[in-house]
């Protein structure tokens, strides 16, 4: 069955999270993201934010309740139809999760080139525009270790915007004061407007309360459960 035009892009019902060897911790979560929303999420520390991006992609299950994307409950997907549904999200994680022996352009192209059936040249015509939006002088080529690291957290954001996924979960980054946030930003504004969510996970308070930047919510982690952040929006 597909879903419907209003079936929530991203739904976390109920869920706790335990933090990994640590049963004890863990956060609880209660989220939807519609399309078109951007939500932020202040998640305190890199732990609770890779276990919840984890979560949200289907690649780790939670510990009771249930997620559910594009109306589909992951951990009742088969294997294989998980796959296909992750080829339409698109990931910025925070540290690249480059395949080392792969270019750095195979490694952009490979998702697109594995999930769908589109030709390789309209594939690498879009990653060539998406590369100019974010600020490359073309298409970065040689391995991720000898690329530049300024250039790495560029090229991951050619990677999840590639192919109009329906979701985008985008990591914290580096390099935002250097000239990433604005095409980040205007990235977002374009995908959203093809119905596209946006779940982006901001460790930069001053970025995360920066309320010119049209986010439909903002979470934070309070105590052991994300919150509203009251009086920003």
């Amino acid at each position: 069955m597909s879903a419907g035009p209003a079936t929530p892009v991203l739904q976390l019902n109920n869920v706790w999270l335990p933090l990994p060897d640590q049963h004890e911790v863990g956060v609880a979560v209660d989220l939807t993201l519609r399309a078109g929303d951007l939500v932020l999420v202040h998640p305190g520390d890199e732990q609770h934010e890779q276990l919840l991006a984890d979560v949200a992609c289907g690649l780790v299950p939670p510990a009771r309740g249930t997620v559910r994307f594009l109306g589909r409950t992951w951990s009742e997907v088969p294997h294989d139809q998980a796959n296909a549904l992750r080829g339409r999200i698109g990931q910025v994680p925070r540290r690249g999760a480059w395949i080392p022996h792969l270019s750095l352009l195979d490694n952009l192209l490979l998702p697109q080139l594995y999930h769908t059936r589109r030709p390789y040249a309209e594939i690498r015509a879009e990653a060539t525009r998406w590369a100019a939006w974010f600020g490359l002088a073309g298409l970065p080529t040689g391995r991720p270790g000898d690329v530049p690291s300024a250039i790495l957290p560029r090229a991951a954001c050619v990677r999840a915007f590639l192919g109009a996924p329906s979701l985008i979960v985008v990591e914290s980054l580096p390099g935002l004061d250097d000239g990433l946030l604005a095409p980040l930003v205007n990235a977002m504004r374009v995908v959203r407007d093809c119905d596209a969510a946006v779940l982006w996970f901001v460790q930069d308070a001053a970025i995360y309360a920066d309320r010119s930047l049209p986010a439909t919510g903002r979470l934070r982690l309070l105590g052991e459960a994300l919150v509203p952040l009251e009086g920003v929006g």
